[in-house]
């Protein structure tokens, strides 16, 4: 709780705190699960209140199928940048400390929950998703020797899987991708 309150400050140096911490490795996990099943929540909270009706079809589909479907996709996305970072361009860079970082750095995703707020619920979304990924390339600089123009290669390319699959998955009969995927559905 202590990293989340200094990194709700923008205290980036609880990444390298949390790089060198095995123990922080299913907490940083639990952190993106949590920020994400938020956004799905928020998105469908949304939902209700712009569509007025819910058989339970739009939970299941946004908030519990989107929401593991976006974890899968943040893991990919996680891949991508580590393939890119270590394989194209030869650069150093851990796994595990990816993971912890990157898992910490999901936390701005979790104010897409503010999706309900009429008139300005979108751009709480838009900037959720924003500091999500200005968090990541933070995040993935400090786990790597690579210079910030590569790192913002790799973690851009792994945002654009994550973005467009998830874009992808909402075509207005199915929902499923949480938070404010879900908004263009509509």
């Amino acid at each position: 709780m202590n990293r989340l309150g200094r990194l709700a400050r923008l205290d980036t140096t609880v990444f390298d705190e949390v790089r060198m911490d095995p123990a922080a490795t299913a907490s940083s996990f639990v952190v993106a699960v949590a920020a994400t099943f938020a956004a799905g929540f928020g998105g469908w909270l949304w939902w209700v209140q712009e569509a007025e009706f819910d058989e339970g079809r739009v939970f299941l589909h946004s908030v519990i199928l989107g929401s593991l479907f976006a974890i899968l996709l943040w893991l990919a996305w996680l891949l991508v940048a580590y393939v890119l970072l270590t394989q194209v361009f030869r650069e150093r860079a851990d796994l595990q400390q990816l993971i912890r970082t990157m898992g910490m750095a999901a936390v701005p995703l979790g104010l897409s929950l503010l999706l309900l707020i009429p008139g300005i619920g979108f751009g709480l979304g838009l900037a959720s998703v924003a500091l999500f990924f200005g968090l990541t390339n933070i995040a993935i600089q400090s786990v790597t020797t690579a210079e910030p123009a590569r790192v913002l290669a790799a973690n851009a390319a792994g945002f654009a899987v994550w973005a467009v699959i998830l874009t992808l998955l909402v075509d207005g009969r199915t929902y499923l991708a949480p938070g404010i995927f879900i908004t263009w559905a509509f």
